[in-house]
């Protein structure tokens, strides 16, 4: 599991759902929750998304709200999956992508490319959850 510290810039909530705009040092991602979010604005929170969530492109690409730079670390190809590090910012995080897509990148370790992940496929871990 990727996670990511941040900090609650905004809040767009209805009766059921709730859409956050984060801060992740300077870049900003957006949530897409099911529940509305009792959070005041400038809480810090921890964001987390699966591996298999991340998508990357070696160009820049308008398909979803959070698209964010990160430099290739490591490149470890599977037969079915390939794990790619990303080094972005402090962090390190990991892509799980069918090899014979990741074929069709052409990106290789030291390239800055370009991650994704969609607002609804990130989560918020909570105290009470371990973290």
């Amino acid at each position: 599991m990727n996670t990511l510290s941040a900090i609650l810039t905004a809040i767009t909530a209805s009766e059921h759902l709730s859409i956050l705009t984060v801060a992740v040092g300077e870049d900003h991602f957006h949530l897409l929750l099911a529940e509305q979010c009792h959070d005041t604005i400038g809480t810090p929170l921890t964001l987390a998304f699966k591996e298999t969530e991340v998508l990357l492109t070696p160009t820049s690409t308008t398909t979803t709200a959070n698209i964010q730079r990160a430099v290739v670390s490591t490149i470890e190809q599977g037969s079915v999956l390939s794990q790619i590090t990303l080094a972005y910012h402090e962090y390190t995080l990991t892509a799980l992508v069918p090899t014979l897509t990741f074929n069709t990148l052409s990106i290789d370790a030291g390239d800055e490319v370009f991650w994704m992940v969609s607002p609804s496929e990130i989560s918020l871990l909570r105290g009470h959850h371990g973290i």
